[in-house]
């Protein structure tokens, strides 16, 4: 078991708090909401002054077995019940080191970007577990750049192990993994794709097979499948699934 008050514990409480930012945030709920009827969204709303959820989507993903209003109610309480010992010392130690990279940006900056992380969530009725990707952003800060409220979505992640931090800053477009042996974030490089590989990754996203991405782009099979083979390589992962995925939180495609 966790003491959830170790989430909370790195984040300073100063600025304005209103009335009028949670009538804000109700009108992000209704459109995320709406959002979620055209897609299969999984998300949740961070309080961090209250400390609690403020939201929780009916995605049975994250909910793990449990109803929408039972991991409401529960709020932080809820990872000591489906987040595994390993995994939830991670998230802490993570949360720590992000709140502190977090303080050390200009307020300015503070909310342009997010941070991913995978972890394991563990069924409520038959205990089987699944690996999640999370990321974070915030959605409000007060005036003087302190986090209060904060959007969590949630989808399968198609890593192979949990961890797999990393913060993407979208103003500058840089990236910053977090090396769990050094416990800090290092600037990362992000590779890029040429124009070629960009136009058939689109192509991959689409479902088109190697002969219909060939006959779009006027260029062989064997052409497709080599441009195919060096976007696996330049992205580091080894499927199209993957490829498709990392292009896309690092905003490559």
């Amino acid at each position: 078991m966790i003491a959830i008050e170790r989430f909370f514990e790195p984040i300073k409480k100063d600025g304005y708090l209103g009335e009028d930012n949670y009538l804000l945030i109700k009108q992000y709920i209704l459109a995320l909401k709406a959002v979620s009827k055209l897609i299969n969204l999984g998300f949740y709303i961070i309080d961090y002054n209250k400390q609690e959820f403020l939201y929780v989507s009916d995605d049975p993903l994250f909910l793990s077995g449990y109803e929408q209003e039972e991991v409401l109610k529960m709020g932080y309480e809820f990872y000591n019940k489906v987040v595994p010992p390993k995994d939830l010392e991670m998230l802490v130690e993570m949360n720590d080191k992000a709140f502190n990279f977090f303080y050390n940006l200009p307020a300015k900056r503070r909310d342009k970007g997010f941070i991913s992380y995978d972890f394991r969530l563990k069924r409520k009725d038959h205990g089987n577990e699944i690996l999640i990707n999370q990321k974070l952003t915030p959605l409000i800060l007060t005036e003087t750049g302190n986090i209060w409220f904060a959007l969590c979505l949630v989808s399968l992640s198609v890593a192979e192990k949990p961890g797999n931090v990393f913060i993407m800053l979208h103003d500058k477009g840089e990236r910053f993994d977090y090396d769990f042996t050094r416990k800090q974030f290092k600037p990362a490089k992000i590779k890029h794709l040429s124009k070629r590989e960009k136009d058939v990754l689109h192509l991959m996203i689409q479902g088109d097979s190697a002969c219909e991405i060939s006959q779009k782009l006027f260029i062989s099979e064997e052409t497709v499948k080599f441009h195919k083979r060096n976007i696996l390589r330049n992205l580091n992962v080894k499927t199209a699934l993957e490829a498709v995925y990392v292009a896309t939180i690092n905003k490559i495609i």
